[in-house]
Parts: structure tokens; sequence; C-alpha cells
């Protein structure tokens, strides 16, 4: 064979692996990136009607998942991203308590009935750790409740038992923070640790800034409960109101500012008709108002986190004398920080907050200071 021939082979041999090699790198870049899945499975004794029961898998508040349940199982596979195991997602059926997984590429399957899991990766492994420890805790409370004679002084039992389960919800939640710091377990710790006792809040929010992670402190939810933390320092006594549109119970729009008489200290009470501490406080306001209002004393009322028909009824059984406003939304709470309610807030006549959190005693303390 000639030199003139095997150069000509050698080229045209090199040619067809150049003509090959993008197929080549493309097919490896494939494989390389094979999309990658999610496997959720289970069991429901959720009741079939005329339709068949619906799962849904949500995230951040969106369904990207759903399907039906055929003779009490379920199945879902879908597409999985890294992100997707960043937060919280949830199994949701029609009429029964959301359940909270970690999505993964690891099969996961879930029992409704007992509310377990059956087989899943480490970190849902530990969110059912969490939940059968909850509920041991939870059943040891009801225990101990049920245990009280009768004829013992039932609330202050009562009201021992639950500075009990108080502190060991707390011990256990901040456990588990310690233990996820930056994961998504971490986030149901942390929520758990924020709203455990609304009461201690401000104890539990510097908790959470401090130990846990950017993942964690990210969190939609956590975020709402730290900057209702921080409010609550903005508007501390001292510092100027901050005015906000609220609703007449004629559903026309006004402002707190337009509800602050010139020269006069104006009494703020913001308030639930769900809320007990709420109703218990109503004695003290009435009798306040009936004491101070004749010496300047002016008062309002701010209905928040319920209805309006409810503060109309309400309105008429305590026969309040001071006007009643609604707050359909949530934005004063979360302006002024008010993490627990009643938040009854004495605003001077400068327009200064200078009392805040006033209850009992304190408030009558507070307003025999001015008015005495």
């Amino acid at each position: 064979m000639s030199t003139h021939t095997t150069r000509q082979l050698c080229q045209q041999r090199l040619s067809r692996t150049l003509l090959l090699l993008p197929i080549l790198v493309l097919s490896l870049l494939c494989s390389c990136h094979k999309q990658q899945r999610y496997h959720i499975s289970g069991y429901t004794d959720a009741q079939e009607g005329a339709d068949p029961p619906l799962l849904k898998l949500t995230l951040d508040g969106k369904t990207i998942d759903s399907c039906f349940v055929y003779e009490g199982e379920f199945h879902l596979k879908g597409n999985y991203v890294d992100s997707m195991s960043q937060d919280i997602a949830y199994l949701e059926i029609t009429g029964e308590p959301p359940i909270p997984i970690v999505l993964s590429t690891q099969p996961l399957a879930i029992d409704f009935i007992k509310r377990r899991l059956i087989e899943g990766d480490y970190l849902n492994q530990e969110l059912d750790r969490l939940y059968v420890s909850l509920d041991s805790l939870g059943g040891d409370f009801k225990q101990n409740l049920a245990a009280i004679p009768p004829d013992s002084a039932l609330y202050d039992a009562f009201d021992q038992g639950f500075k009990s389960a108080i502190d060991n919800y707390t011990a256990l939640a901040k456990d588990y923070c310690l233990r996820h710091p930056n994961d998504p377990v971490g986030i149901i710790a942390s929520v758990m640790l924020l709203t455990i006792n609304y009461e201690s809040l401000l104890e539990t929010a510097p908790f959470v800034r401090s130990h846990m992670g950017p993942l964690v402190l990210k969190n939609k939810e956590i975020d709402l409960y730290l900057s209702t933390v921080d409010n609550f320092y903005r508007t501390a006594p001292g510092t100027p109101i901050i005015d906000l549109p609220l609703e007449t119970l004629e559903g026309d729009t006004t402002f707190l500012s337009k509800q602050l008489l010139p020269g006069c200290y104006t009494l703020l009470h913001c308030w639930a008709g769900w809320c007990k501490p709420c109703l218990d406080e109503m004695p003290n306001l009435i009798k306040a108002y009936k004491i101070y209002h004749e010496r300047g004393l002016n008062m309002v009322g701010i209905f928040l986190w319920d209805e309006p028909y409810n503060l109309k009824m309400l309105q008429a059984e305590y026969q309040l004398q001071w006007p009643q406003l609604y707050e359909p939304t949530s934005r004063t709470s979360i302006t002024y920080g008010i993490y627990s309610i009643p938040e009854i807030m004495l605003i001077a006549p400068d327009g200064t907050i200078a009392a805040r959190s006033l209850r009992g005693a304190e408030l009558f303390d507070t307003l025999e200071s001015i008015y005495r």
C-alpha cells in the first residue's frame, strides 16, 4: 500500500472520529445529567366517595404533584431538583392533617393511618422521631391531667402541668434545633420552638437567631416570627406610633391617627373574640373606662385575627362604650410586633408610645400615675 493511500485512510478515519465525537460527548453528558426522580408511596384509610381521595404534594405553599388514592394506596413519582430538599414539603389529603416530609431521591413510604414513616432517608427518619417524641409528650400531659383529683384546685394543677409540658416541649425543640441547625428538620424544630408558647417568643427568638443557619433563617414563617420580635422592639415605649389603615364596623376605612384626641392619652386595646386572656382582661378595661374616661382618657379597640361579626356580637354582649375598629389583615400585628394578645398600649398626647403590654394591676397603676 502506498504512503499516499495510507495517508488517505488515516484522514478518513480521523474524519469519522471527528464526526462521531459530538455524539459521544452528548451521550456522555446525558448519562451524567440523567434526571433524578422522587418516589413517594403509602397507605391511607381515607374514605372513597363518588371520586377517589386526592393526595397532594405541596412545597412552598404550591401543589407540585398529586395523585388519586386507590384501594388505600398512593404513589407519586416526579422530577427532583436539589432545591426541593431545602424546605419542608407536605402530603395532604382532604380532611386529614398534612404530613411534613423532606423530598429526596430515596424512596419514601408513609403510613397515613398511623401517621408514621415506613421507609425514608436520614432526614425523614429524624422528622419521624421528632413527631413520635411530640406524641409521647402530648400523651404524658393528657395522662397527668386526667389524674388530677376532682376536688383539687383544677386550674392551679392544670397551670403547673401546662408549664411542665411547655418546658419539655421547649427542651425537645432546642435539642432538634442544635442537631439540625441548617436543614429542613431544623425548620420544623425552630417553628415548634417559636410557637410553643407565644408568651415566650422574646426569649426563644434569640436562640433561633443565634443557633440556626441561613437555610432555616430564610424560611418565610421563621422570618415572620423573627421580624415580629424586631418590630416589637422598634415600637418600644418612647417611639412614635406608626399610622395604619383600619376598618370601622360599617366597613369604612379610617386611620389610627384619626382615633387620637388632641391633648389626651389613648389606651389602644388589641384583642380577639376567641382569646380567653382577652376576655379575662375585659372587666379591667370596662372598669378603666368608667374611672378614667371622664378624666380625659381616650380608648380605642382594634379587633384582629378574628371575624367582624364576632366583634359586633361581643361589643353588644360586653356593652363596650369605646370605639371598636377591625383589622382585616395582619398589618397591625406585624408592624407593632404583636406576638400575644391582648396587647394594650398607652399612647401619649404627643403621639409616642408611653407603655406596652399593660394588664391587670399594671394597667391601673400606670393610669393612676397619670390621672391621680
